[in-house]
């Protein structure tokens, strides 16, 4: 491999559920290399999700440290960075710019009876102004729960912002945010492109709490040297306006029009479609696109490969092998012998928006071995995946070309599951992540392509790309699963909600 030491390049930093990634990338937007770093979300009550914000910080100047040494990188040649994140994750700053307490994830719970009450009393009045329905995955009702709960701690915030803001903030000292960064927390008024004073009133915050709102891809200054020094690169180095990570990673795995879509096996799941105008629907959580004027609208699931890691955790003592598990599950036939798999772990978001529900194995019997169980875990999630893809079909959403991105698509089982369940093509982007994405928006931000509308759909190729056929008679077979599937679920949603004495 020849030297890059003299290659210049662009970095995009990704902040996912349970670690980041740092990807590099150079001017001709061939992948460089990645790492990966991990930082532990806390769970200190059942239900609850957050993580300390100064681990993010630690882990991406890890990561990017590695990787400039790992590919032998000329840290002076880094000519911009550009960061995504996971969504609805606000992290509350005092006056001085320090957080107050960990960030609740959009996967935490504890807010349920915030969103409950928001969505009854205000839920037509914050969809017409937000664009989407208010559940527990939102940041407004994680405020509302903080100022209830921690009324002192609520008292010192001077500062709102979104996970991806926060980093930026903190390798630039600007306060900056993206619309769809803004849309993800439920402050944002959709129709007029900024914040919304209605909705902060129902926050209630002030509007100066919250970043200044910048196109994607615009320069928000060049790195401070406690940010230079966290990343190991020059204070003359670029930081642009980054994103959401799935709208991100549906933009660099190539969606450009209508009728292409992403399925995203991830920590959680999704499918991905684009559109214009914006097909949005209670069901559906709906973001600006990279691509303006299209919109994102996501059938998003709340575990899928984490699903996975749990049950491999499970059943494994030492560090779970995801390689041997998938060939584990591929010693079971299709329909698991009879075993099926609701995943819902940590409640359900679409079709259901239900924190209560619950995951179940049904049907189990003393012939079933641990290959079964392997198995079904990968139909239950794709039956989970078609289930939330129903919010989006009756939208007029068409799947004309579905393509798989996430960590869960290496394993060529669970990929043919999915085409199978679907009954569609579906094609693999191993390289299709939130860091590139990311890398792509610096490449904008430098003037490399003139807009994001001229970023080319093929611009990633590994060389590792897969392509899935269904079969047809597994797809006829799985048509009916399916149907058990969602008659086992209308139970288990009566026993989720069954309280002692109905």
């Amino acid at each position: 491999m020849p030297s890059l030491a003299n290659r210049e390049f662009v970095l995009g930093l990704d902040l996912g559920t349970s670690s980041c990634k740092v990807c590099a990338v150079d001017l001709a937007g061939n992948a460089l290399g990645a790492v990966d770093e991990e930082y532990a979300t806390l769970t200190p009550r059942p239900g609850w999700a957050e993580q300390d914000p100064a681990q993010w910080l630690e882990s991406l100047g890890r990561g990017c440290r590695k990787l400039l040494g790992q590919l032998g990188l000329d840290s002076h040649r880094a000519l911009g960075v550009a960061v995504t994140s996971a969504a609805h994750i606000a992290v509350l700053l005092n006056h001085d710019g320090a957080a107050l307490r960990p960030a609740i994830l959009w996967n935490d719970q504890r807010s349920q009876e915030k969103a409950k009450i928001l969505s009854e009393t205000s839920g037509e009045a914050i969809f017409g102004l937000a664009g989407n329905w208010p559940s527990t995955t939102w940041s407004l009702p994680h405020l509302l729960w903080v100022a209830e709960n921690e009324p002192r701690l609520w008292q010192q915030v001077k500062y709102i912002l979104l996970s991806k803001d926060y980093v930026a903030y903190k390798l630039t000292g600007k306060r900056i945010s993206d619309p769809a960064t803004a849309v993800s927390a439920m402050l944002y008024d959709a129709n007029q492109r900024q914040w919304s004073g209605e909705l902060c009133r129902l926050a209630g915050i002030d509007q100066t709490y919250l970043p200044e709102l910048h196109p994607i891809g615009a320069e928000i200054g060049k790195l401070t040297s406690a940010g230079a020094d966290l990343l190991g690169l020059s204070p003359a180095t670029r930081v642009f306006n980054g994103t959401l990570d799935s709208t991100a990673e549906t933009f660099a795995a190539g969606v450009r029009s209508q009728g292409d879509c992403v399925i995203r096996l991830a920590s959680a799941g999704g499918i991905h479609g684009v559109s214009h105008p914006p097909r949005r629907h209670r069901k559906l959580i709906s973001y600006p696109y990279v691509i303006s004027p299209l919109w994102l609208s996501q059938a998003g699931t709340s575990c899928c490969a984490s699903a996975v890691s749990w049950a491999a955790k499970l059943f494994d003592a030492a560090k779970p092998d995801f390689t041997a598990w998938s060939q584990l599950a591929g010693q079971s036939p299709a329909g698991s012998a009879g075993l099926m798999f609701h995943p819902y772990l940590m409640g359900e978001r679409c079709p259901y928006w239900d924190a209560r529900l619950r995951a179940s194995f049904t049907g189990m019997g003393l012939h079933h071995g641990k290959c079964d169980f392997a198995r079904a875990i990968y139909e239950g999630t794709a039956y989970s995946l078609l289930d939330a893809c129903g919010a989006l079909t009756q939208q007029d959403f068409a799947l004309r070309h579905i393509k798989v991105v996430g960590g869960g698509g290496k394993s060529i089982l669970w990929c043919q599951i999915v085409s199978d369940v679907f009954g569609r093509p579906v094609e693999y982007m191993p390289g299709a992540d939130s860091s590139f994405g990311a890398a792509l928006i610096g490449l904008v931000g430098l003037g490399v392509y003139q807009s994001v509308e001229a970023v080319p759909p093929g611009t990633l190729t590994t060389g590792q790309e897969k392509s899935y056929l269904p079969d047809t008679a597994k797809n006829e077979f799985y048509q009916q699963e399916f149907k058990r599937y969602r008659y086992i679920q209308t139970r288990i949603g009566e026993i989720s909600h069954y309280e002692p004495g109905d």
